[in-house]
């Protein structure tokens, strides 16, 4: 009976992590349970490498073993910020949440749980245990918090564009200007920045504001590209060529301009209307129109390829029919990589088109990109966001990643081996969790409707909470309603905006009444974040 028993018991925990390989192909693996002579009480981070605290020691991790420290420790829970400190309960700020990968962590109940991770080793205590998995990262960040707008980079080069400063080589900040509106060039090897202004940049950290690059036909500067041996540059207002003394020369004007590229012997370049036009040096035409703005132009070969609000379009020259390559809404930039798939940046994630899978396949979900920031450099795919600068390896993409998501999203269910047994967990799975997720919805909404709560946001509470609390970046406004910016900006996907463009709307109200009220730019620049620069062109106060 014991031996039936058991096998029972063996074949289940056999079914339970067979049906996890399906659900978590990738990303977090299951590697080992720890053991301790006495119970675990938190795990953490300190000193590039983890500590697990127990009832009876602290613990240092040295590879694989774990070393005791020998300290003298009164209280329950121990962490560490500038040395080691006792704590008789675990901060809100320790507290790690289980719940998305609660089907990872083999037990019965829940549990309050700490985490810590140190490389791609994750481990997490709860329940008096500690358990390890692998995370199979496809992307790391930096540059956290910070908006970037371009990235440049080249042999002892990189500067690192933001909307709160330009940063070269990842340890120089330039005194001015205090932000870029647009890409880095190198022509005839001058550097031109363009920021509103135009400035040329003397690597490391020289700057020459060129005087006149502006004017008030022109709008504000955005990009400076050279063709046929001549520089051209595309302003808010108007696409001009370039004069000897930075004189401007309007090719076009009239709309709003968003892009300018050079494909075959013709300047492109795209408008707010979604109308592309050419210019092949003597004459304006009509080249396409789409019923969405075009942020974007990407010239590759034969093929132009336009990022719009409406998804991306492609433009083959040896076929002028306009084609949709994908429907992803608030497409920003395109670029193509080694292995031909299509890297396609949106203000609601990051996708690749690969030839395949016949749809665009979401490789990072729910953040805001901006335009303009995009680069890719031999395997390294650079990509700017509102909240920081995303870096993935293309080849890893390629060879291990994509081919473990395409597994998943190409083979149907019914064509896997053990379907009736797989099927009929997943089908009891399901209504578990159905019923577990109604229960939990209507406790919720008993506990929301007890307390006054309310499930969803509006712009007005949210503008109130950024005044009254003074928020002044993404990140602040997660960590304002407890989350992240992923989950953020999936709640602001709601409201029709992204967090970006809201905190910028509300901030340039705030300076527009302060100003109103009679105050001082700097002491307005202060109050919101922004250089007087910056104000003073968004408002057009100039």
């Amino acid at each position: 009976m014991l031996f039936i028993i058991e096998m029972r018991v063996f074949f289940s925990l056999l079914l339970y992590f067979f049906l996890l390989s399906i659900a978590y192909p990738q990303d977090t693996l299951f590697v080992n349970k720890h053991l301790f002579p006495s119970p675990v009480q938190n795990v953490f981070e300190a000193r590039e490498t983890v500590f697990a605290k127990t009832t009876l020691n602290l613990y240092q991790l040295d590879g694989d073993t774990w070393t005791p420290i020998q300290e003298d420790f009164s209280k329950p829970y121990v962490f560490y910020k500038n040395n080691f400190y006792e704590s008789d309960f675990i901060p809100n700020s320790e507290l790690f949440d289980v719940n998305p990968i609660k089907e990872l962590v083999p037990q019965r109940g829940q549990f309050i749980a700490t985490a810590a991770r140190v490389g791609s080793r994750f481990f997490i205590a709860t329940g008096s245990e500690l358990f390890e998995y692998e995370i199979r990262d496809h992307y790391t960040r930096t540059y956290h918090n910070m908006s970037i707008r371009d990235i440049y980079i080249e042999d002892s080069l990189k500067v690192i564009l933001t909307y709160s400063g330009i940063y070269v080589n990842d340890s120089i900040r330039l005194e001015y200007p205090e932000y870029s509106n647009g890409p880095l060039a190198k022509i005839d090897s001058l550097y031109y920045l363009p920021w509103d202004e135009v400035s040329l940049f003397f690597p490391p950290d020289s700057i020459y504001i060129i005087p006149n690059a502006t004017n008030l036909f022109s709008g504000k500067a955005r990009k400076v590209i050279s063709w046929k041996g001549e520089n051209y540059a595309l302003y808010t207002q108007s696409v001009s060529k370039i004069l000897p003394e930075f004189e401007l020369q309007p090719i076009h004007q009239g709309l709003e301009y968003l892009d300018l590229e050079v494909f075959g012997e013709d300047l492109v370049f795209s408008t707010f209307e979604g109308i592309c036009l050419t210019w092949d040096g003597e004459k304006i035409d009509t080249l396409a129109q789409i019923p969405a703005k075009v942020k974007d132009i990407f010239p590759i070969g034969n093929r132009l390829i336009f990022s719009s609000d409406a998804g991306v379009f492609e433009l083959n020259a040896d076929n002028p029919k306009l084609t949709q390559l994908a429907d992803t809404p608030n497409s920003v930039m395109t670029t193509l990589d080694d292995f031909n798939n299509l890297w396609i940046s949106t203000e609601n994630g990051l996708y690749v088109l690969s030839s395949d899978y016949p749809d665009p396949i979401l490789i990072i979900p729910n953040v805001e990109f901006n335009r303009e920031a995009l680069l890719l450099q031999g395997e390294m795919l650079y990509v700017g966001a509102v909240d920081g600068l995303y870096q993935l390896n293309t080849y890893e993409i390629e060879k291990s990643y994509l081919p473990n998501l395409l597994n998943t999203l190409q083979v149907p269910l019914s064509e896997r081996k053990s379907t009736w047994l797989i099927g009929g967990a997943l089908a009891v799975l399901g209504f578990l969790i159905g019923f577990i997720l109604f229960r939990k919805k209507r406790k919720e909404d008993l506990v929301n409707a007890r307390n006054g709560s309310k499930n969803e946001w509006s712009l007005e509470e949210l503008e109130n909470r950024i005044l009254s609390e003074k928020i002044q970046t993404v990140e602040a406004l997660a960590l304002s309603f407890e989350t992240n910016t992923v989950q953020l900006n999936r709640n602001f996907k709601k409201l029709g905006t992204t967090p970006g463009k809201f905190l910028k709307q509300v901030k340039l109200k705030q300076a527009k009444e302060m100003i109103q009220d009679g105050k001082d730019l700097e002491e307005v620049a202060k109050a919101i974040g922004y250089s007087t620069k910056l104000i003073k062109t968004e408002l057009n106060l100039d």
